[in-house]
């Protein structure tokens, strides 16, 4: 698998939940098919960029917002992954990545999300985030995306504002992958 993703990871006084996203990057990265980690922090007081540094991410700070866009736009590699601190794709995610990037390149694929908790309510929560990602194209941030940076440069600049990303997009051009990620 030649390198293509730039791993994008929006942080806000997450030293407690950066080091497991980092750590699900790491073989990815040993493989070659994650070919950068950019923390995008809005303003951490906590020792969320120490950790990001020890591990070799670059960093990009701005404040509020606007910090996940300022640390696409440093990104070198075709494709982001966006995570938030503190999710994790699941194993095997990599394959599932590999394929969408070649079956479909003109879209973004969303992440199936699978929560930590257990119980019924848990499991619904993950049916509804299902439901809405795959019928209206509302993501939840714990959700990650896959997306072409084409795409993800279209959308910033046809529909600037508060709206997410993937709502920006349009549900027809979001695709699911085959894999989860643990929040």
């Amino acid at each position: 698998m030649p390198g293509m993703i730039s791993a994008v990871i929006a942080t806000l006084n997450d030293e407690a939940r950066l080091e497991a996203t980092l750590a699900a990057l790491t073989a990815p990265a040993i493989d070659g098919f994650v070919r950068e980690v950019i923390v995008a922090d809005a303003g951490s007081t906590d020792a969320t960029l120490a950790i990001a540094e020890e591990a070799g991410a670059r960093i990009v700070t701005t404040k509020g917002t606007a910090a996940l866009g300022e640390g696409c736009a440093a990104a070198r590699q075709p494709w982001f992954l966006l995570l938030k601190a503190g999710t994790r794709p699941q194993a095997s995610w990599e394959q599932a990545a590999w394929r969408h990037v070649n079956d479909h390149s003109d879209r973004a694929g969303w992440f199936r999300l699978s929560l930590k908790a257990g119980g019924l309510e848990a499991r619904a929560l993950e049916l509804r985030a299902a439901l809405e990602a795959g019928l209206f194209g509302r993501l939840r941030a714990e959700q990650g995306l896959l997306i072409p940076r084409r795409l993800f440069d279209e959308a910033r600049e046809w529909r600037p504002g508060p709206i997410s990303l993937p709502l920006r997009l349009g549900r027809g051009a979001l695709q699911p992958l085959n894999a989860r990620i643990l929040a």
